[in-house]
């Protein structure tokens, strides 16, 4: 399990580091990631529970594309792709990677908190570094958000994404 973990932890950096060195991604790192979280998450639980908590993540970030469309496209008046100038295929690919391993809740918490923590980071690159890039790097700095947050899981051991037990303290 701890090797499981390590090629994890691997295949979050190899995204993030191509993410912030090119703005772009191999395309089999992200199904070889979800496989992983996918094997990881299999062994603490079913794999009706694995695929059903997918499934409800899946119609989240469903969701929130087809409102963002649906935003840009009324705010240009003509239908807008969000793939063509907003979001790149691997942020995409990324997000739906992780909804093996996190549960629903853990899943809408890391996509806001993560959302977040990029928007603080592009700022922050914006006004100190005086670095105005177009490009953010969303895929490559949620993957080593998650890196951090799977580090900390192992450290400790109460604290499961997977699950929802921490939160209600069970």
């Amino acid at each position: 399990m701890l090797l499981l973990q390590l090629f994890i932890l691997i295949c979050l950096g190899l995204i993030c580091y191509q993410d912030m060195r090119y703005r772009a991604v191999y395309w089999i790192c992200f199904p070889f990631l979800g496989i992983l979280l996918l094997l990881f998450k299999q062994q603490h639980t079913s794999m009706y529970d694995v695929l059903t908590e997918s499934v409800y993540a899946f119609l989240f970030i469903g969701i929130q594309f087809v409102l963002l469309s649906l935003y840009f496209s009324l705010k240009n008046k003509r239908f807008i792709n969000i793939t063509h100038q907003y979001l790149g295929w691997g942020d995409i690919l990324f997000l739906l990677a992780i909804t093996f391993y996190l549960s629903p809740v853990n899943y809408v918490l890391f996509y806001v908190g993560s959302l977040i923590v990029v928007l603080l980071y592009t700022f922050t690159q914006q006004i100190l570094l005086k670095k105005v890039n177009p490009q953010i790097p969303l895929a490559g700095l949620q993957a080593l958000l998650l890196c951090f947050v799977l580090v900390f899981s192992l450290i400790n051991p109460s604290f499961k994404l997977y699950t929802d037990s921490w939160i209600y303290g069970i």
